[in-house]
């Protein structure tokens, strides 16, 4: 893995963090996370969950411009993942202000990060009115569909009005969303939705 100068100029570390919903790329500089998902292979024919799985680097750049974000990522991840009652006394990993600064996108993944805890959910229509735009509710799952922050933007909190789950990257990971949804403890063929 080679680091690299985004279009900003910042250093950019890259990592694969193992977890328990399969391999997570980070990228990351020292302001913040630029990227955080699952590898592309993972969708629902092969999604094979392990909740024993440990969080952890499995490779990483030699590099250490970002180690402390890298680091903070890797342990709030493993906090997510096998002690989620803790989370909430957990500051969010920092996101790098220049992914999505200025735009309504950008807005939109920092409203849902700091609006809708673990255990809750909101509707895209309900998303887009406390990010100040009702009736976007259409731009706001396009927002969700190119989310760059899996996890930290808990955009597998977002689900349609009638209270059905919708899809999760772009349909191809509803298994994934499902699981994630389940982890947090909610449940059901409908997901009601909880105001946290």
């Amino acid at each position: 893995m080679a680091k690299r100068m985004n279009k900003t100029r910042c250093l950019v570390n890259s990592c694969i963090v193992s977890s328990p919903i399969g391999n997570l790329y980070v990228r990351v500089c020292k302001q913040g996370l630029h990227f955080l998902s699952q590898s592309d292979e993972t969708v629902g024919d092969n999604f094979q969950p392990d909740k024993s799985q440990e969080v952890r680097i499995i490779c990483s750049e030699d590099g250490k411009s970002a180690q402390e974000q890298i680091a903070y990522t890797v342990m709030w991840l493993h906090t997510y993942f096998h002690e989620i009652q803790a989370l909430p006394n957990l500051a969010l990993p920092s996101m790098c202000p220049t992914v999505g600064e200025g735009t309504f996108r950008g807005k939109v993944w920092n409203k849902l990060a700091e609006y809708v805890g673990p255990g809750c959910t909101v509707s895209y229509g309900e998303l887009a009115k406390v990010s100040g735009h009702p009736g976007a509710a259409q731009a706001v799952g396009t927002a969700m569909a190119t989310n760059p922050f899996q996890i930290i933007v808990p955009c597998h909190r977002v689900i349609r009005t009638d209270g059905t789950m919708g899809q999760y990257a772009r349909g191809t990971r509803n298994e994934v969303k499902l699981w994630l949804l389940e982890h947090e403890g909610i449940t059901g063929h409908k997901i009601s939705h909880i105001k946290c």
